[in-house]
């Protein structure tokens, strides 16, 4: 299983978002700590913030921050709002579709996965200064 690169950075924008705790960051700030790009940063926090997950302000004084408290940010609910839908093999062309059950067990496989981000909040995997995540 792998999450698209925009995915990835939305993750990282919230573990950022929830280090810096009710402070507003500005996205340049944040494309610069991240390194990433700060067109494709401001795209993806438009995308979060009209999943509710962050918080964004325009103008002088403005920037974002987290909606709500990172342990009510659930993960699974984050990959399904910015992973497209997008099936794990495509059997259009195979020859093989009457005697094959291989995309059957890689749904299950992907539902397994989602299964376990939904068991986790932001607050599960954002580490405190000095402290090591358990494994």
């Amino acid at each position: 299983m792998q999450l698209t690169r925009h995915t990835d950075y939305a993750l990282r924008l919230l573990i950022y978002l929830a280090g810096i705790g009710d402070q507003r960051a500005q996205i340049a700030a944040v494309a610069e700590a991240q390194a990433i790009s700060r067109t494709h940063l401001m795209k993806i926090a438009n995308e979060l913030a009209r999943a509710g997950f962050i918080d964004a302000t325009r103008g002088r004084g403005g920037g974002i921050r987290l909606a709500r408290p990172p342990g009510e940010i659930n993960l699974g609910a984050v990959i399904r709002a910015m992973e497209p839908p997008c099936p794990m093999v495509d059997c259009t062309s195979c020859r093989l579709v009457r005697r094959c059950s291989l995309p059957g067990v890689l749904d299950q496989a992907s539902s397994a996965f989602r299964a376990v981000l939904e068991r986790y909040s932001l607050a599960d995997i954002v580490r405190e200064r000095g402290t090591r995540l358990a494994a």
